[in-house]
């Protein structure tokens, strides 16, 4: 007899190809609006800018609209769709590694959604690497993700408008009055259009904080087959 026989087997069934009915039925699922409550709050805490409803509601529809724009199927949106609602979960428990943790986090709320593990795979790789300082764009989900995630710059992002207490990154948020993402499968092509407020930050700074997240969004736009191109106060700068 094998020496390994007596071992049980077990089999993870698989569920259900992953929808919008199911990605919306995750969306609303109570236990997930109490994460998001939690790191956003921890991140208050810390100084950091918002990362609550707002931040990964747009982070999830802004990568659902990447993937359908460029002709990726329904099922992908809907990967990039969760990825983005939930990669900052994580930082209730701190912010390094907040990636991986929020994969985990994140892990048992997907299964009980009878989701296929195809999908929960894509979803879980795409969350744990979504950190320009040490992660890597896997596959199409995590670039429609990433993309979406490393262009959320925006004055409603700074929760207090006090200069006295700004730093840089509240800064450059405050002065980013728009933010425009466009891909476009025609010309293959990843657009970010922002408009800046130099009388509160100059484009010098908004480069000092998001370079690496730009160079992560630009191997994103090569991974997806596109071109990437910044546009700041309508002149490109890549």
């Amino acid at each position: 007899m094998d020496e390994n026989s007596f071992l049980p087997i077990t089999r993870v069934p698989t569920g259900t190809e992953l929808n919008r009915e199911i990605s919306d039925a995750v969306a609303k699922d109570p236990r997930l609006h109490a994460l998001i409550r939690a790191a956003d709050r921890y991140l208050d805490v810390i100084g950091y800018t918002e990362h609550g409803p707002r931040h990964t509601q747009l982070v999830a529809k802004r990568a659902r609209t990447i993937a359908l724009n460029l002709g990726h199927t329904p099922r992908l949106a809907e990967r990039a769709f969760l990825a983005g609602l939930t990669h900052d979960i994580g930082n209730m428990l701190g912010r390094h590694m907040h990636g991986q943790a929020s994969a985990t986090l994140v892990y048992p709320i997907l299964v009980d959604h009878g989701i296929d593990y195809d999908d929960i795979t894509a979803i879980l790789m795409a969350v744990s690497n979504h950190e320009e300082d040490f992660g890597i764009v896997v596959d199409e989900t995590s670039a429609c993700m990433v993309i979406a995630d490393k262009t959320d710059v925006h004055r409603s992002r700074v929760r207090y408008p006090d200069p006295t207490t700004q730093d840089i990154h509240d800064r450059v948020n405050l002065a980013s009055k728009e933010t425009i993402v466009t891909a476009d499968a025609v010309e293959r092509l990843i657009k970010t259009e922002v408009t800046i407020d130099t009388a509160i930050a100059s484009v010098m700074e908004y480069f000092e904080i998001f370079t690496s997240r730009m160079v992560m969004v630009r191997r994103a736009s090569r991974l997806l087959g596109c071109r990437f191109k910044l546009i700041i106060n309508d002149v490109e700068l890549s």
